[in-house]
């Protein structure tokens, strides 16, 4: 049952009487700014998928934002939520604490934060971070090899964490849900001095509460703080901390069985059906600490070094359960429970220098830097060497006793360091013609301390950029671009030897065009893909490797090709939108259809009305069409399906003062039964049915 814990409730109201809202971002980052539709909304910001300092038109890739205010319009309170609203991107929840993203076919394994990028893991989860850490959440999609080094041609997310604002100001949410949820944050900004060259903000939230997974509860606090300093009149310096604990308890390893015994499909189990046991949980602790450090020179230069040191701590008791149930006695399923934890430190540093140059009578842009991630994990499992039988699953509520673990752990470590050097540059070849080129030279090495057969290195690594952009007129640009990709796995396969790298190219051509005085935003681009080595689940073998992972194999010549179109803007003064449609066909060698449990078809809709400054509603939609999964099922027969479906969401919020509002969120209001996720360990995870949350906001 849940019980709020009461330390965690004063902790969060003392730090609500502090807050703030969006600070006036001031300083050395003014330059350079450019104005663009945001799910709606106009938000000035400077990013690029290469580095430079390009406006969203002279980047050649698709870019899609989703800012504080959709955050907060949609109660999107973790990373994956707010990822889920961008164009092209499909999240997959695969258990109650575990997400995975994919774009254009492909996976989304490359994560930055504030630019920086950084390895991520499923297991440590960036998905599940608390939104009230970051200001927005950028998506370039496409291959961003020239900053990322390793990664997939999928997408690139970009975490934007708040920074220390000048004007004191705040606000304090307190919210209410289904399933017994309880929320509070607060975030509070202020100056540190008469000038506000030092100026400081901390937020904080507390989200508790159950879930519509039987015994799921989940219990996170999370606190921010960061401070700004001005060194001078040209050099700022921003540092920040941030610390996650998360504790929550009937947390399941794996999901649900997609069919019975005799092959039917078990998608009539109830939406609450679990495979945790009232014992298992999965706790997290995360800390993260960085700097970053920036001068402007005069002459249009910029010189900017960031640091950052993230610490992440795990410890759970699992279940798996496995199988395939009698329809009528519910037998057939078998367990697999252990002790699991692990520690990563990860460190990411990044140096560069950007700024503009004259050659021929015309003016370009150069970047030249450098980047370096190191991650160290180390892990320890305990597998039961006793436990009950799982019996009759169709009555399974958990009750069943704790095994008994082995006293010795399989323990892996294991040490992955990736460095990189690159240059790229903007050449203006007409007033309408510009040349974009780059290329980066990485290294990567993967230690493994217990089995060095495991081990990986490869050195000179080369990721070539080119893009082309062509403005007609102001408000148009027609554009294409090309890079070829590397990216290691960590799969491995039922030797337990890991897969070779995935390497390809990505091919991406498109136009942007702005409408009704530059209010609105049109995107259309088309892409192909083409990838070997890509990691599948092997069908031959069901049962895990030692480390838990599943084994897979090696797919050859992989092809993934389409197209996406977004429209983004504010149509009316009271009314703005967005609409985004995305087309992904992915074949294999043979010409065969492969990763079809990512959707063919992907469209997404938001529209927000203000009427009066008071009353506010908005409505967002998803749809996809049919997602399978072939070869599963009793003895790897048959085929995993989930039919097309929408899923709307609804939102009011009436201003009562300038200060105070209160908001209502409904979710999935059709209550849609449907699987997010269809293909991890081939086992089928529910995603919630209908839930509402009331908050009430003070904002000063």
């Amino acid at each position: 049952m849940f019980n709020p814990t009461i330390s965690y409730i004063s902790m969060a109201v003392t730090l609500a009487m502090s807050s703030v809202a969006f600070a006036n971002e001031q300083g050395t980052e003014e330059a350079n700014i450019e104005k663009i539709s945001v799910l709606g909304q106009r938000l000035e910001y400077n990013t690029s998928a290469t580095g430079l300092m390009l406006s969203v038109q002279q980047t050649p890739q698709s870019i899609s934002v989703i800012d504080a205010q959709a955050i907060q319009d949609f109660a999107l309170d973790n990373v994956a939520d707010v990822v889920g609203m961008a164009a092209g991107i499909n999240v997959q929840k695969a258990e109650t604490s575990r997400f995975f993203f994919s774009a254009r076919g492909n996976p989304v394994t490359n994560f930055q934060y504030d630019g920086l990028p950084v390895f991520y893991n499923s297991f440590f989860s960036e998905a599940v971070s608390d939104s009230i850490l970051f200001e927005r959440v950028e998506v370039v999609r496409g291959a961003t090899g020239l900053l990322s080094g390793a990664g997939e041609p999928s997408a690139a997310i970009n975490l934007i964490r708040k920074k220390a604002g000048f004007e004191q100001q705040g606000y304090v949410t307190a919210k209410v849900g289904s399933w017994q949820n309880v929320r509070l944050e607060g975030d509070f900004n202020t100056p540190l001095n008469s000038d506000g060259s030092i100026r400081g903000r901390v937020a904080a939230s507390i989200d508790q509460g159950e879930s519509h997974v039987d015994l799921a509860e989940k219990d996170n606090l999370q606190l921010y703080t960061t401070v700004g300093f001005d060194l001078g009149a040209n050099t700022e310096m921003n540092i920040g901390i941030e610390h996650a604990k998360r504790r929550p308890k009937g947390s399941t390893w794996g999901a649900l069985p997609l069919f019975y015994a005799d092959g039917s499909s078990a998608d009539d189990l109830a939406i609450s059906s679990t495979t945790a046991a009232n014992w298992t949980y999965w706790d997290r602790d995360n800390t993260s600490a960085f700097v970053n450090l920036a001068h402007s020179f005069t002459n249009g230069w910029q010189l900017r070094a960031e640091y950052e040191r993230r610490d992440d701590k795990m410890d759970g008791k699992l279940l798996y359960l496995s199988g395939h149930p009698d329809r009528d006695t519910g037998l057939g399923m078998s367990g697999s429970s252990m002790i699991y934890q692990s520690d990563r430190t990860l460190d990411s540093a990044r140096i560069y220098a950007d700024g503009p140059f004259e050659l021929f009578s015309r003016e370009h842009r150069l970047i030249v830097g450098a980047n370096l991630s190191d991650q160290h994990v180390t892990s320890d499992s305990f597998y039961a060497i006793s436990g009950d039988p799982v019996g009759n699953f169709l009555q399974w509520d958990g009750s069943v006793s704790e095994p008994t673990y082995a006293d010795t752990a399989i323990t892996g470590k294991n040490n992955e360091e990736q460095v990189g050097a690159y240059i790229a540059t903007q050449l203006s070849v007409t007033d309408k013609l510009t040349l974009v080129l780059g290329n980066r030279f990485s290294r990567y090495d993967y230690e493994n301390e217990v089995d060095s057969a495991d081990n990986y290195k490869q050195t000179g690594i080369n990721t070539p950029y080119a893009g082309l952009v062509f403005s007609p007129v102001p408000t148009v640009s027609i554009y294409t671009s090309y890079t070829e990709i590397f990216h290691p796995q960590n799969a491995k396969d039922k030797n337990d030897q890991r897969l070779d790298p995935v390497e390809g190219s990505n091919l991406e051509a498109g136009v942007k065009s702005t409408w009704l005085d530059e209010r609105l935003l049109v995107t259309a681009a088309v892409f192909k893909v083409e990838k070997d080595n890509v990691a599948v689940l092997d069908p031959s073998f069901t049962e895990p490797l030692p480390d838990g992972s599943f084994p897979y194999i090696g797919k050859k010549g992989t092809q993934s090709k389409g197209f996406e179109v977004e429209v983004s803007g504010q149509v009316t003064d009271s009314f703005n939108a967005n609409f985004s449609y995305a087309h992904t066909k992915s074949e294999d060698e043979n010409g065969d259809p492969f990763a079809t449990h990512n959707p063919e078809h992907l469209v997404k809709l938001s529209g927000m009305y203000d009427y009066n400054e008071a009353f506010k509603f908005g409505v967002n939609a998803h749809w996809q069409n049919e997602i399978y999964n072939e070869n599963v099922g009793p003895n790897n027969a048959h085929r995993a399906e989930q039919a097309s479906y929408w899923l709307v969401n609804m939102m009011a919020r009436y201003k009562f003062t300038d200060q105070f509002s209160g908001q209502m969120n409904i979710n999935n209001v059709f209550d849609k039964k449907y699987y997010s996720s269809i293909d991890f360990y081939n086992q089928g995870f529910f995603g919630a049915p209908r839930n509402i949350e009331a908050s009430v906001r003070y904002q000063f």
